[in-house]
């Protein structure tokens, strides 16, 4: 008379487990965010404060300068500001009436990664990506022989792209990065894999990025330098601003059923054989 000893059961849990962790590395997958100016947010502020100059009635650092904001504008402005974004730092001049005269930009963007399917524990890097455009007067442009900076820093506040202007754009932490560029006509990086980590995490606290040129600096024409980019109104969607994201993607429940159920029949097998 033979005796077959009773098989235990075996957790299904641990098994799974170990079948995630038996699975092979997956590859990372780019995802990419590039939306139109209906679907975006970003925006440039600026510090001039002459009145009626560029075809503005209202001084431009008073003015909202998105191209929602401008395109409603009769007569049009004689600069489409919506098209840009930019970043400048200048020697501030002051006018007979007292009046600044002073060219500083800064640009501040914000892209929402939360309808993207990923966790913050996915992602590998993350890179927002700017199309560097040739100046406008009064600016000269970036060479390898004179480059310049920008920072990208945290806004910590809320802000409105069809509502913001230089004197009520919000605070900001950091710089968090920079890059230096040294050409136009190229594309611009900027590392923000811990910022899209934080705002996968706690989508609450995303209120987007501002860029900012700390120091300045002039090109031999005499012209002050500074940075110039697409934005997301410009005709060109190709050029427009982008969020690169790198993520592993997560195993699929059934890769994960599949070597939880090959592990079960493994360690029966096994069971048996003892």
């Amino acid at each position: 008379m033979s005796y077959t000893a009773p098989t235990k059961a075996v957790p299904l849990a641990p098994l799974l487990l170990l079948a995630a962790l038996a699975q092979p590395a997956q590859a990372a997958t780019t995802l990419t965010l590039q939306p139109d100016e209906a679907a975006s947010q970003d925006v440039f502020v600026y510090e001039f404060a002459i009145p009626g100059a560029f075809g503005i009635a209202t001084a431009a650092r008073v003015t909202n300068l998105d191209s929602q904001t401008l395109n409603n504008l009769s007569p049009l402005p004689a600069v489409p500001f919506g098209n840009f974004l930019g970043s400048s730092n200048t020697v501030p001049l002051i006018g007979a009436q007292g009046e600044s005269r002073a060219h500083d930009t800064r640009s501040l963007l914000r892209f929402d990664p939360g309808g993207l399917g990923i966790a913050a524990g996915q992602v590998v890097s993350a890179s927002l990506r700017l199309f560097a455009l040739p100046g406008l007067p009064p600016f000269d442009n970036p060479t390898p022989a004179q480059a310049i900076t920008t920072d990208l820093h945290r806004v910590t506040e809320s802000w409105s792209e069809t509502g913001v202007t230089w004197e009520t754009q919000p605070a900001v932490s950091g710089p968090v990065t920079s890059v230096t560029q040294d050409g136009v006509n190229q594309w611009v990086s900027f590392d923000v894999t811990a910022l899209v980590r934080d705002w996968l995490a706690d989508p609450a606290g995303n209120f987007g990025v501002e860029l900012r040129q700390p120091d300045i600096v002039i090109a031999a024409s005499g012209k002050p330098l500074a940075s110039l980019y697409a934005s997301s109104a410009w005709a060109d969607a190709g050029l427009r601003p982008m969020l690169e994201i790198s993520a592993i993607p997560e195993p699929s429940t059934a890769a994960l059923l599949a070597g939880g159920l090959g592990l079960f029949g493994w360690v029966g097998r096994r069971r048996q054989q003892a």
